[in-house]
């Protein structure tokens, strides 16, 4: 099903799923205008084997509802993504990370 380079296998699947979130990723701003995937904003990816994406991100404002409310709104969509079985966001360089986190998450 994957292509095998000796070194990994990358399956459709996980192929699809990259591109999709690459696409989505790509015109989206957070809420204060800059780029979603500006190297401040996005600080990981990853798409494994199966379809799960998971994103660790830096919020530009702490403790922000609206990027709360954006984070929400984002992870819904890429969990919407065909090929996209699941979605986790972890909150980054902030205070109360893990609130921020499950708060997104939940």
């Amino acid at each position: 099903m994957g292509i095998d380079d000796g070194v990994g296998c990358v399956t459709r699947a996980k192929a699809n799923a990259q591109r999709r979130l690459a696409r989505l990723l790509r015109g989206r701003k957070e809420p204060h205008g800059l780029a979603i995937t500006d190297e401040t904003v996005l600080k990981g990816v990853e798409v494994n084997d199966s379809g799960i994406v998971e994103l660790w991100i830096k919020p530009t404002r702490n403790h922000c509802p609206c990027c709360i409310n954006d984070l929400i709104e984002l992870r819904s969509d890429i969990k919407k993504q065909k090929g996209v079985l699941a979605c986790h966001i972890e909150i980054v360089g902030v205070l109360q990370a893990e609130r921020w986190t499950a708060a997104i998450n939940e």
